[in-house]
């Protein structure tokens, strides 16, 4: 496995672009499949990016790992299976890297392994056309759009320091979009939620957090205009199939 590129360039100019949020495969929302498939059917998305963290890959954490979840062979298998489910919807996607999407090559720098002993993602997910990349940065017709896995969450901070819209997840309760104008520019940050499963074990270190996590993807119309797409919950935490 080489070192990532650090930065993918796209031109996004006339065309709309779907924007996952953190999934945590196998940890994901039951519903989180439908939900995404609802989205393609009917927003019909030219590009796909992922913001990261597509697997949790729990029990490889620096962390303590919750003893009643999988080991991390089994955890890897559903994760997978996830994997190639995601894929079959979007053979092609962008994806950024991210602290828990990386986990495994994280762990093996600290024990001082080559990372040349692990086999590249696409590979491993059987995903050939996913492309990861520490930066995606878009140019749509409203400017240029960073994208990455999450940097920071304050109050439009991550656009004023890059000096151009930004788009972000990590944050699993953080869904907005702020906006900056100046005398020479508008831009946006919008943070994008997530797609995990709340109610999953490997999420119990935030039962007492008082901001839970918010579902949903990002959007950015032909325009190069921004928008979030809440997958709106019924009273048993299931998607209610509405868009």
């Amino acid at each position: 496995m080489k070192e990532l590129p650090y930065r993918k360039h796209i031109v996004a100019l006339d065309q709309s672009v779907l924007i996952i949020s953190d999934m945590h495969a196998p940890y994901s929302h039951p519903d989180w499949f439908p939900f995404l498939k609802a989205i393609k059917d009917n927003y019909k998305p030219d590009l796909v990016v992922n913001v990261g963290d597509e697997c949790d890959k729990h029990a490889e954490s620096f962390h303590d790992s919750e003893s009643c979840l999988s080991n991390s062979d089994e955890e890897l298998d559903d994760a997978i299976l996830e994997m190639q489910r995601l894929h079959s919807l979007f053979p092609k996607m962008y994806l950024a890297e991210s602290n828990h999407g990386s986990m495994t090559y994280r762990k093996l720098k600290s024990q001082g392994v080559s990372i040349r002993n692990l086999k590249p993602l696409h590979e491993l997910y059987e995903t050939p056309l996913w492309q990861w990349h520490h930066e995606i940065m878009l140019e749509t017709h409203q400017g240029k759009v960073i994208v990455v896995h999450g940097k920071s969450g304050a109050y439009n901070k991550l656009a004023s320091e890059f000096g151009c819209s930004a788009v972000q997840g990590h944050f699993h309760a953080k869904f907005e979009i702020t906006w900056h104008q100046s005398a020479h520019s508008t831009r946006f940050n919008m943070i994008v939620g997530c797609l995990v499963d709340p109610d999953s074990m490997a999420f119990a270190y935030g039962k007492n957090f008082p901001k839970k996590p918010i579902l949903g993807v990002g959007w950015i119309n032909e325009l190069g205009e921004p928008a979030l797409i809440r997958m709106m919950l019924d009273k048993n935490g299931r998607w209610n199939g509405k868009l």
